[in-house]
């Protein structure tokens, strides 16, 4: 029970695969390959960054994240290094049950310090994502054979 947020690449085949012939699994086509980024566990400071993103990012659903989302997060977890008010925590009205601590608990700040610890390491794999959808063309979708086309992009969900 809790927050449980992931943070995941979506690699999106239209046609079903490469050189308008689908790439089978078990008999059937491909249409998309993901693979985890993150994963977080009553992270009430990223969930905080998405939902200010996205409001819908609270409805337990796949968001479509795209770079420049991205950069901002892993900017922002760069200077919460240094500066602890970079990432606000979650807001009441996207709080649920079990999501962590408060910023009236007496360990909030203890808390709030062992998050940031990794937010190093954090946001350079964020980094590495961003590379991996730039790969693409600007708009994300890239030809691919003779007919199909790739899309990549960032999907955030958080479960509770």
């Amino acid at each position: 029970m809790g927050l449980d947020q992931y943070l995941t690449l979506v690699k999106h085949f239209s046609y079903g695969g490469r050189d308008g012939e689908p790439t089978l699994v078990d008999g059937f086509p491909l249409t998309e390959q993901r693979m985890q980024v993150m994963d977080w566990r009553k992270h009430i400071w990223v969930h905080q960054f998405f939902c200010e993103l996205y409001e819908e990012s609270n409805d337990c659903r796949d968001i479509e994240i795209g770079a420049k989302e991205l950069e901002v997060l892993a900017d922002k977890l760069e200077r919460w290094i240094e500066d602890p008010e970079a990432l606000q925590p979650i807001e009441d009205r996207f709080r649920g049950p079990f999501f962590g601590v408060y910023v009236t608990d007496k360990d909030y700040e203890e808390s709030r310090d062992l998050y940031r610890a990794d937010a190093k390491d954090e946001a350079k794999t964020i980094r590495k994502a961003i590379n991996w959808i730039k790969q693409t063309s600007e708009s994300g979708l890239t030809k691919i054979g003779t007919s199909g086309y790739e899309y990549r992009h960032a999907v955030y969900r958080a479960s509770w």
